[in-house]
């Protein structure tokens, strides 16, 4: 009878991860390579998309309004993830970030690298 050690089982699992994950980034890699537009990361498209539900849920009435802010609240939760995630102050982060969104054109978003 043979058996086979949790130990054992463990290794095969972490290669088999291993070996998905470095799929994963060569399918990026190459992805990149065949397609190289960019889209603005850093939590951007979630301010974004969160100054223009708020614009909106301004001009709507009715309990709709709230569930179009709270779903704003929940856009801006993946950018203050990001700094929290990076070791950033994110209230800070983010006040910064939703002054800058104010204008028209920003592509501001968190850059991990430079804390701002």
């Amino acid at each position: 009878m043979a058996s086979v050690s949790a130990f054992e089982l463990d290794i095969h699992h972490v290669l088999d991860e291993a070996e998905r994950s470095l799929h994963d980034a060569l399918c990026v890699l190459s992805q990149t390579i065949n397609d190289s537009r960019v889209l603005l990361g850093g939590g951007w498209p979630e301010m974004i998309m969160a100054k223009e539900i708020d614009a909106l849920a301004r001009k709507t009435p009715g309990k709709k309004s709230l569930a179009m802010e709270a779903f704003s609240r929940a856009l801006l939760a993946i950018p203050t993830t990001i700094a929290d995630n990076a070791g950033l102050d994110s209230a800070e982060l983010i006040s910064q970030l939703r002054a800058e969104h104010q204008n028209e054109g920003c592509t501001a978003g968190i850059d991990v690298i430079s804390g701002s």
